[in-house]
């Protein structure tokens, strides 16, 4: 079984439940692959974020439930939109 298999429908729906992580997932979703310094600027624009920690903590848990791919080189950090990241599309 897959890792991505594992994360149970609770936490699941835990992730894509909160108005943060919602917010994040509809931004990435629309770009299907963004730059996190432009995925930050744009939820402190919307007035989703105020700060990078809090943006960390909400990107971690969707990270662990498969929700996003976190992709690093030695200059920039981009996120992809996984199929559990998809469910927003239903939102």
């Amino acid at each position: 079984m897959s890792e991505q298999k594992k994360v149970g429908h609770g936490q699941l729906l835990k992730a894509v439940n909160h108005p943060i992580r919602r917010e994040i997932l509809k931004l990435v979703n629309e770009n299907e692959e963004v730059l996190e310094p432009n995925l930050i600027n744009k939820l402190k624009q919307k007035n989703t974020i105020d700060s990078e920690d809090i943006f960390k903590y909400h990107m971690n848990f969707l990270l662990q439930t498969f929700c996003v791919e976190k992709n690093e080189d030695e200059k920039q950090i981009s996120y992809k939109i996984l199929s559990n990241g998809k469910v927003i599309e239903n939102y």
